[in-house]
């Protein structure tokens, strides 16, 4: 883990909150933390009905089982009327006139060509594999760097050699964690982990309070890695794009399977349950809690997996909310400690 990413979530060093916190927000598998949370919500449910030992007694008196679930129903129907809002949202992308398209598609070429002249290879398709080009030809043109700032003026070498050492180790985060070459999370988590903006600042730092003692070489090397350094933001972009459409997708998907059997559940208990029926203990909880906390976590279940979702969608948003050279977070100087 890089020391932005450190600080972020475990404040100047890895802990333990930290870690537990970076795995809710981004790397931590949705449906794996949709069932903690379902988990959670139905332990909540039972220990709190158990400590307050007048479940039964409540329902006997106001039957709350009837208006919960009743109010449930009601916002799975709710729910399912968004995902269908978000289905119409990303469908008008692709339904956009030819025009539209082919504008779009001329443009997506004529970076793939800009970048084939960058990495001088054809541009990789998959989305991993297209990331680890643009950081492997900034690594080099960072090796040659430094190599033509050896033996020149002392403070532009000192300079040059952090900056190098800086890149070296983001680029080192982002090559460990580029193991998905389609477009999964992976590769955009990948392209997360290079601190793009302050990079680039950093290298025009240097060749603004440095251009007076840079030989010719010395000068288009820092040129060099800078050209290939901006190619990196509007890579990170598209890619953050293309996974922002695939996850919608998914998750509408996912939200109506979900909706089905949640809203059939919470019209179940609705209709047929019955505390009278349900009269007994299961390792000393009461049956109806039992019945009552599993089926209202179910229930709520869609809910869970947008909760999910969400929040990772809205993590990487804060992570890039710009596109341009900007320092938007202190965690974003990881060479400022």
């Amino acid at each position: 883990m890089t020391e932005r990413t450190a600080r972020r979530y475990g404040h100047g060093e890895e802990t333990t909150l930290g870690s537990v916190r970076r795995w809710i927000l981004l790397d931590g598998d949705r449906w794996v933390l949709a069932g903690a949370l379902a988990c959670t919500l139905f332990v909540a449910l039972v220990l709190l009905g158990t400590l307050d030992g007048g479940f039964r007694a409540a329902v006997a008196a106001k039957d709350p089982i009837e208006t919960v679930f009743a109010g449930l129903a009601t916002g799975i129907i709710t729910g399912v009327t968004l995902v269908v809002t978000i289905d119409q949202l990303v469908l008008s992308q692709q339904l956009a006139p030819l025009a539209d398209q082919r504008e779009q598609l001329d443009e997506s070429l004529q970076f793939r060509r800009e970048v084939e002249t960058l990495v001088e290879d054809t541009s990789p398709a998959e989305p991993g594999a297209f990331i680890a080009a643009l950081v492997d030809t900034a690594d080099r043109r960072a090796d040659d760097l430094r190599r033509a700032a050896t033996g020149g003026d002392p403070a532009f070498e000192a300079a040059v050699t952090r900056f190098v050492a800086g890149h070296a180790r983001a680029a080192t985060a982002v090559d460990a964690r580029l193991d998905a070459r389609y477009l999964r999370f992976g590769a955009l988590r990948a392209a997360l982990e290079y601190d793009y903006a302050y990079r680039v600042n950093e290298a025009r730092r240097i060749r603004h309070e440095f251009e007076s003692v840079m030989t010719d070489r010395q000068r288009d090397a820092v040129d060099d890695v800078l050209d290939a350094l901006r190619f990196l933001g509007p890579a990170r972009e598209h890619v953050r794009g293309l996974y922002f459409q695939a996850e919608l997708v998914k998750l509408s998907r996912v939200i109506l399977t979900a909706a089905v059997p949640a809203l059939g559940i919470a019209l179940a208990a609705v209709f047929f349950l019955d505390a009278a029926d349900l009269v007994g203990s299961v390792l000393g909880v009461d049956l109806l809690l039992l019945a009552v906390a599993a089926a209202a976590t179910v229930a709520v279940v869609p809910f869970l997996v947008l909760v999910a979702y969400v929040l990772r969608i809205v993590t990487i948003v804060e992570w890039t909310l710009t596109t341009g050279e900007f320092v938007l977070h202190e965690a974003e100087r990881p060479d400022e400690r």
